[in-house]
């Protein structure tokens, strides 16, 4: 064997090294949390100036995404619950919609919001300004979208009962779900690892980053939300039973009831950022600290 075919088995050895401990680092090696909290740290609750209909957590600006449940628009709103932006309006034209479905947040804070009534995607920076709009190819009722780390786009169409993958725009690179979706209501997206919260059958569908089925997992109780970080998964049940997992597994670790720490509360979607566990009851947002295990 010569010396270049050496060095190249080298290479490739340590790149294959490098990837694993990665994939390691991410999925394997950090602990799952034990439980939460109240810290007296930390802000306990939020009172949001807006009914949300859907909320999201902004990474990049450390901000709230709300969806103002009777306006039909969205806001960012910062940690202390005071509005920052008002972002998009009603019409017709460039950078309005006329009614949303779903909107993610990506990386950078970007936002893609999904109008179900005209069929387009619009995407506003993160200032809130309008940067473009597609209407997504291959379906006639988008209704809910996750935003990858790539920049890809996961759109659940309706009427096909499937998700499509866009690279860019209109150029599909898979999808997946037509013969198993019942009622999705959301898409969650974590590194290689998606997760489709469908509400007809009270299922969670764990998909590879190729559109394949990796697992399907059956909560005992009716699932309310789902969110998930890049090392793991949450998801809360209408009994207000918290739930962890790693970002591939199939087997949660239950984290406790929220009704012990905020008794009578009725949880309607979760928020998961750093090691704060936020929980949305109407007009309230509530403020947990993740106990390491």
């Amino acid at each position: 064997m010569n010396t270049g075919s050496m060095r190249s088995i080298v290479i490739i050895l340590l790149i294959f090294s490098l990837i694993s401990c990665s994939n390691l680092k991410i999925s394997d090696k950090k602990p799952l949390p034990s439980g939460i909290t109240h810290s007296s740290l930390m802000q306990s609750v939020i009172i949001l100036p807006v009914q949300p209909r859907k909320i999201r957590y902004c990474n990049y600006t450390h901000t709230f995404v709300v969806l103002d449940k009777t306006k039909n628009m969205l806001y960012r709103i910062d940690e202390k619950g005071k509005i920052l932006q008002r972002i998009g309006e009603f019409g017709f034209d460039a950078g309005q919609f006329v009614h949303i479905s779903d909107f993610a947040v990506d990386s950078f804070g970007n936002i893609f919001v999904v109008d179900d009534v005209i069929n387009i995607v619009v995407q506003f920076d993160d200032f809130g300004q309008f940067v473009n709009s597609f209407s997504p190819m291959d379906m006639t009722d988008p209704e809910l979208i996750a935003v990858l780390d790539t920049g890809e786009l996961l759109i659940y169409d309706s009427s096909s009962n499937q998700v499509f993958c866009y690279i860019k725009q209109n150029s599909i690179r898979f999808k997946f779900g037509k013969f198993y979706l019942d009622d999705p209501k959301k898409i969650s997206a974590s590194l290689d690892v998606n997760y489709i919260q469908d509400t007809g059958n009270n299922t969670i569908f764990m998909i590879d980053g190729f559109g394949g089925l990796l697992h399907e997992i059956s909560p005992k109780n009716p699932v309310v939300d789902i969110t998930s970080t890049k090392d793991f998964y949450y998801y809360i049940d209408a009994n207000a039973e918290l739930y962890v997992a790693r970002r591939t597994s199939d087997v949660q670790l239950h984290l406790g009831n929220i009704t012990e720490l905020i008794p009578n509360i009725k949880p309607k979607a979760i928020i998961v950022f750093s090691k704060t566990v936020c929980i949305l009851d109407g007009n309230k947002l509530y403020l947990f600290q993740l106990l390491d295990n």
